[in-house]
C-alpha cells in the first residue's frame, strides 16, 4: 500500500525528531522535542507502517516507550 503525502510528511517529522533528540544538549529543548514527538506519534502513529521507519528512529521510539503506538498493534488485540 502506498503512503499518502500527508502520511509521508507526518512520518518524516516523527523520524527526524526521533533521530535528533539523542543529540540535543539543552534539556529544556530536548523535553519540548520529546513532547512534540509524543504528540505526533499519538495523533498519527497508528496509521503508519512500522517497516517504513529507520533504525535510529525506531531505537529512539522504543527508548521513549512510543514504538508500540506505531502501526495497528492495538487493533489486533482483544
Amino acid at each position: 500500500m502506498a503512503e499518502s503525502q500527508k502520511s509521508w510528511y507526518n512520518r518524516q517529522a516523527i523520524e527526524q525528531l526521533a533521530q535528533h533528540i539523542p543529540f540535543e544538549r539543552d534539556m529544556a529543548v530536548k523535553s519540548e522535542q520529546i513532547e512534540m514527538l509524543r504528540g505526533l506519534v499519538i495523533r498519527y502513529g497508528r496509521d503508519m507502517d512500522p517497516e517504513w521507519f529507520g533504525f535510529e528512529a525506531r531505537n529512539e521510539l522504543i527508548r521513549l516507550g512510543l514504538w508500540d503506538r506505531i502501526g495497528n498493534h492495538h487493533a489486533q488485540e482483544p
